[in-house]
C-alpha cells in the first residue's frame, strides 16, 4: 500500500472512545512528542521528542481493520498527543489511510507552528479541528503556561492564523482551555481568551483540570481540581464575552452545556 515507508512515533492507540469526540465513536491515536512543556498537562510522558515507540503505517492499518471488520465499529480517528503536527507528513498519510476506511478524521493540536498545520489542512483530509487555547493571545500569557517563552510570540502568531485558515477552509473547530487552580482558573483570563478567539470558532469546552497521573508541575500535582460551579461561572463568563456554545468537561461527570 502507499505509505508503507512511513513512520509515526506513536505513545499508544485506544481503539475505542465515546468522550473524545462527543457524539461519535472514536479510535484515538497520540501522537508522541511536543513543542511545549504546559505544567497541567495530562499527557506528560508523550511531551519528549524521543517519547513513544516508531511504528510503521501498517500498525494503524491492522487497528482500523479490526474495528471495522466484521462489522464497523468506529466512525472517526482522532489523533492527539502529545503534538500531532510535529510529524506533519506522518499525520498527512495517516489520515489517507483513515479515510481509505471511510471515517472522518479530527485533529487535537495547540497549533503553534503554522506552516505544519497549513500543510496538513490544506489536503482537505481533516473534518475538524480541537485546538488547545491555552491562555489568551498574547506572548506574555502564552509564554508563562507553555513555559517556551522565547518562542512565544511566533507560537500566538500561528495560532491565530491556525484559526483563521479553518474559518476560511471551512473546517469546524473546538476550542479548549484547561482550567488549573491559580494558573489559568480566573474569569478575566478565559474573557480574554474568548475574546482573542472571537468568531473562529463554533463550540467552546472548558476543561477540568486533572492532578491524576504525571503532572509536570509538583505543585499542581498537589492542587485539587476546580470545583464544578467554579467552571460553571466562568463558562458564563465566556458566554458574557459573546461565546453562545459553551460546554464544561469534568472528570466525573463529562459534558455539560451551561447555558
Amino acid at each position: 500500500m502507499a505509505g508503507d515507508d512511513v513512520k509515526l512515533r506513536l505513545g499508544g492507540i485506544t481503539d475505542m472512545s465515546t468522550i473524545d469526540w462527543y457524539g461519535n465513536v472514536s479510535m484515538v491515536v497520540f501522537w508522541a512528542g511536543c513543542n511545549i512543556k504546559c505544567p497541567y498537562c495530562h499527557n506528560s510522558t508523550l511531551i519528549p521528542l524521543d517519547s513513544g515507540t516508531v511504528v510503521g503505517l501498517d500498525l494503524l492499518d491492522e487497528r482500523l481493520r479490526q474495528s471495522m471488520s466484521p462489522v464497523p465499529s468506529l466512525d472517526s480517528v482522532v489523533f492527539t498527543g502529545g503534538e500531532p503536527i510535529l510529524q506533519a507528513e506522518a499525520v498527512i498519510e495517516a489520515a489517507k489511510l483513515v479515510k481509505s476506511y471511510d471515517l472522518k478524521v479530527m485533529l487535537d493540536t495547540n497549533g503553534t507552528v503554522f506552516n505544519d498545520v497549513e500543510r496538513i489542512l490544506r489536503t482537505g483530509l481533516i473534518d475538524r479541528v480541537a485546538l488547545d487555547v491555552k491562555s489568551p493571545l498574547s506572548p506574555d500569557d502564552f509564554g508563562r503556561i507553555s513555559q517556551v517563552p522565547e518562542m512565544a510570540e511566533n507560537h500566538v502568531d500561528s495560532i491565530k492564523n491556525t484559526l483563521r485558515l479553518c474559518k476560511e477552509l471551512g473546517i469546524s473547530v473546538e476550542a479548549r482551555t484547561t482550567v488549573a487552580p491559580e494558573v489559568s482558573d480566573s474569569e478575566e483570563f478565559i474573557r480574554q481568551i474568548v475574546g482573542d478567539i472571537h468568531g473562529l470558532y463554533e463550540v467552546y469546552y472548558l476543561q477540568q483540570f486533572d492532578n491524576k497521573g504525571d503532572v509536570p508541575s509538583p505543585e499542581l500535582k498537589l492542587k485539587a481540581p476546580p470545583e464544578k460551579e467554579g467552571l460553571i461561572k466562568l463558562a458564563r463568563a465566556a458566554i458574557e464575552e459573546g461565546s453562545d456554545n459553551v460546554y464544561i468537561k469534568t472528570r466525573f461527570d463529562g459534558l455539560e452545556r451551561v447555558k
